[in-house]
């Protein structure tokens, strides 16, 4: 009956007997040696094998969601939300069925508590979607992947890839390579 407490009683009368001999040298040497545990590392909530899925710091941020001709979704989670676990995968299949157009980022509640406060994240799954740089929908809680696939369509619709994005014309003149007889209009060659 006692088996599973013993260590709690010991740890309840080796506390009692530092307090009681605090001016024993010994005691000291004896707490002075015991070391805390360990907290234990939180568990990794994924690896995102697409190119298209990344992880959010606050630093990166205002980057990430500022991007032009991009649908951009954060989603805002933490490991031991079970709705946040079926998001996810959710999210992904929305970002592989849109290349080039939709990226997700993910940024952990537990993790970056002062950016989920900056952008008054109330409950989570909150999935925020960002669209030339302006946030244009929010969901919170978990709809289902059918309803989180048929917004992402919606919005994805009238942006461009960005692999088919084609930079401006220049408007310099080419730079051509020199014939071996040219010359200025107006000299001839001896």
């Amino acid at each position: 009956m006692f088996e599973n407490r013993r260590p709690l009683v010991l740890g309840l009368t080796l506390v009692s007997l530092t307090a009681f001999f605090s001016g024993c040298d010994r005691i000291q040497k004896l707490t002075k040696n015991l070391k805390p545990a360990e907290p234990t590392k939180p568990a990794v909530v994924g690896t995102y094998s697409s190119a298209q899925v990344s992880v959010l710091d606050p630093a990166g941020f205002e980057t990430f969601t500022t991007q032009k001709d991009k649908l951009v979704i954060v989603d805002f989670h933490a490991e031991w939300c079970a709705p946040c676990k079926l998001m996810g995968p959710a999210l992904e299949k929305a970002a592989a069925a849109h290349p080039g157009v939709v990226f997700v980022g993910k940024v952990d509640v537990d993790k970056a508590g002062a950016l989920a406060a900056a952008q008054k994240v109330s409950g989570i799954p909150d999935v925020r979607i960002f669209k030339n740089g302006k946030e244009v929908d929010r969901i919170v809680g978990f709809p289902g992947d059918d309803a989180i696939l048929e917004k992402v369509a919606g919005f994805a619709a009238g942006v461009t890839p960005a692999a088919t994005i084609k930079p401006p014309a220049s408007t310099e003149p080419k730079i051509q390579t020199m014939k071996k007889d040219w010359m200025p209009q107006g000299i001839q060659r001896r």
